[in-house]
């Protein structure tokens, strides 16, 4: 369905500037931005505007990096967070009341939160990725950061919230992803489990860790090949493909269980040569189903050869299969083979074989600076919170103490405080500017407060900026501030 422009939405292009604790319309008359410092102040806007709904999450917080990557967050996050979301806009009890979804200023959440709104926007509300992140784009001086991959090299290449849009609606046109049937607990019973790591990509590839026969040091866990079977024989799995070193376990054990099973093998945290290319997409192309693919860590390697795929068949960009890939598997493509990827888009096919010149290929070692040399902290990741062998121990799907879970009821919803983990500040004592755009006549944020509240403001906010998970305390304070506010069926009404 098509997005409509609602109230000042079709003045997405006009440039607003960023000021901490001012709204900023991201939707008709309904959804609205903001950003915060302390939560101290939340808890006086909480109190002083009852006809504003407040809310957040602490999903923004919840990349677990493997290495300095970072984002963006994995495909089950972003459903969660959705559903919260539109669990708000769409509850009959706020039916009259803007809600105003915040989040810390520090850069990483705000790009996180930024990603995920758009993704509602995008998933749930009709809108093109384009028109999604302009209401965001708009906003000059907003502290967004690009995603980089899982290495510790210095960033080479860098991923946008729009690249990763991108793919996830292209993966939408395709019938590879769709928000009203994904299975949230299936992709996290397969994703980073002791036993497997295994994300469906899409109906033709499947992405996995190297099965081990010896338990792994890390997590005691062994992975055997027999694990796999099952979950493979659910995914439409008729061949797989072993990109890394052999001795891990028996090739056989794979065609004993009636899989077909290939070996291209090349060097870890490398670009695969033109001949492994053209192999592997004969290999696809033969399959009469899907085909499983794993390298060390099933990362780097295993994403570089599926995205070469996705490129000359389904028609996305090397940026847009990246960021697909990153959201459906995160880590995914590192190093050159983000670059090497840039020119596999670009090039002419024999058959099957990308037609790249040496220099062509040159210039992806140099970009990358890792291709050929291997070293240690250039090696494709090992699994979160694992040792050195790759092995996963716990993933996102695991962390209790910081992913939300089920999302509650929409009366639980409305009975808690939905201030949720993202302590925050909100400053606004005059009413939200036409349209919703936080920005007065001179060019000055509008709806700040008058000088004097602003330096109460900040001498409240002062050396206040908690880090994520020591909030807690502060936020079972706020509890109960929101129940007070939420109008009966019949109440409310609107500011401004």
């Amino acid at each position: 369905m098509a997005h409509h422009p609602v109230d000042g939405e079709q003045q997405g292009a006009i440039r607003v500037p960023f000021c901490p604790e001012s709204l900023y319309h991201l939707m008709g008359d309904k959804l609205y931005f903001t950003a915060h410092e302390s939560v101290e102040v939340t808890a006086e806007m909480i109190q002083g505007l009852p006809t504003l709904y407040f809310f957040s999450s602490n999903i923004p917080e919840c990349y677990a990096s493997f290495c300095d990557d970072f984002g963006p967050l994995d495909i089950s996050m972003v459903m969660r967070f959705c559903e919260q979301v539109r669990g708000k806009v769409h509850h009959p009890l706020l039916a009259r009341r803007r809600v105003i979804f915040y989040t810390l200023t520090e850069p990483e959440y705000v790009t996180n939160s930024v990603m995920l709104l758009c993704c509602y926007l995008m998933l749930h509300e009709g809108f093109t990725p384009e028109d999604a992140f302009a209401r965001f784009d708009r906003i000059s001086g907003l502290p967004l950061l690009h995603y980089r991959d899982a290495t510790y090299e210095p960033p080479t290449f860098h991923l946008s919230i729009l690249d990763c849009l991108k793919g996830l609606r292209r993966a939408m046109d395709l019938a590879w992803f769709d928000p009203r049937t994904f299975d949230v607990p299936q992709y996290c019973s397969l994703y980073e489990s002791p036993q497997h790591d295994i994300n469906a990509l899409s109906p033709s590839f499947v992405a996995f860790a190297c099965p081990k026969d010896k338990p792994d040091s890390a997590s005691g866990e062994a992975r055997p090949p027999a694990v796999h079977v099952p979950h493979f024989a659910k995914l439409g799995v008729t061949d797989t493909v072993r990109l890394n070193e052999g001795g891990h376990y028996a090739d056989r054990a794979f065609e004993e269980a009636g899989l077909k099973h290939h070996v291209l093998e090349f060097d870890d945290c490398t670009c695969p040569p033109a001949r492994i290319v053209r192999r592997f997409l004969d290999i696809c192309d033969s399959a009469k189903g899907a085909v499983a693919v794993h390298c060390l860590a099933g990362l780097g390697r295993t994403g570089t050869l599926v995205a070469c795929h996705m490129i000359k068949h389904s028609g996305f960009t090397a940026r847009e299969a990246i960021g697909y890939l990153r959201l459906m598997r995160p880590g995914s493509v590192i190093g050159c083979q983000q670059h090497f990827l840039q020119m596999v888009e670009g090039c002419q096919w024999r058959g099957n074989e990308p037609l790249l010149s040496r220099e062509a290929l040159q210039r992806a070692r140099s970009m990358g600076r890792v291709l050929g040399a291997r070293p240690a902290s250039a090696m494709e990741p090992p699994r979160r919170g694992s040792g050195s062998s790759g092995d996963a121990v716990d993933g996102p799907c695991d962390a209790s103490e910081t992913s939300p879970g089920p999302s509650p009821q929409p009366d639980e919803w409305i009975t808690e405080a939905e201030g949720g983990r993202d302590a925050s500040v909100l400053c606004i004592a005059g009413p939200v500017a036409k349209g919703g755009d936080a920005v007065g006549p001179d060019g000055e944020c509008a709806g700040r407060p008058a000088s004097a509240d602003r330096e109460l403001a900040r001498r409240i906010a002062q050396d206040v900026r908690l880090a994520s998970g020591r909030r807690g305390r502060e936020l079972r304070q706020m509890d109960g501030m929101m129940d007070a506010k939420v109008p009966g069926p019949g109440g409310g009404g609107e500011a401004g």
